[in-house]
């Protein structure tokens, strides 16, 4: 929870239902803290709630950039985000570092947990990224469903295991009836 600040929020609408980024003013730019997904029979707006009671709905044109990018995103296109408006910062260093590697993960591969691991100088530390991803706040902006198991299997997702699948095959990739990646784009 945060004290004291006034905080924003805007729905996006798409396929997936309305999803939801929460930002806030603390100076300039704005910054964007939170992407939300519709979960667990709760609508976006009250999952936005649940964190941030007093959050108000509003947009700040500095932002209007990401949320189109955002929807462009969920609708197919292929789109590169920017961090200008991200408020990264606020994770934990290994949080961070995790999340910069796994925005460098390509549109439509897959790469597992132990994988990223490697890759970001924490041999063995599998479970403490899948941690730090299951807590990612900017999802869709840092692209979290494009890590799996290390056994080809999907695995979690914040915004739900159906979402998740529906995303990867949405950039391509090909999941089988068990759940299991069947895409030549697997990079373990």
């Amino acid at each position: 929870m945060f004290c004291e600040k006034t905080f924003y929020y805007r729905l996006i609408v798409s396929t997936f239902g309305d999803v939801g980024i929460v930002w806030v003013r603390e100076g300039e730019p704005p910054l964007i803290i939170r992407a939300v997904f519709p979960q667990n029979g709760m609508s976006t707006t009250d999952m936005i709630k649940k964190d941030f009671p007093d959050a108000e709905e509003g947009l700040h044109k500095n932002l209007e950039k990401t949320c189109d990018s955002i929807s462009a995103f969920l609708d197919g296109a292929c789109v590169n985000f920017s961090m200008k408006f991200v408020g990264i910062d606020r994770c934990g260093d290994f949080q961070r570092r995790v999340l910069l590697e796994t925005m460098r993960i390509p549109r439509g591969n897959v790469t597992s947990y132990s994988s990223l691991a490697k890759r970001i100088s924490a041999p063995g530390a599998a479970r403490a990224v899948g941690s730090a991803l299951a807590g990612n706040p900017f999802p869709i902006i840092i692209p979290c469903h494009r890590v799996v198991k290390s056994d080809g299997y999907v695995g979690q997702f914040g915004g739900g295991t159906e979402v998740k699948k529906a995303l990867l095959r949405l950039e391509g990739v090909e999941i089988d009836n068990s759940e299991r990646i069947v895409s030549q784009r697997i990079n373990f």
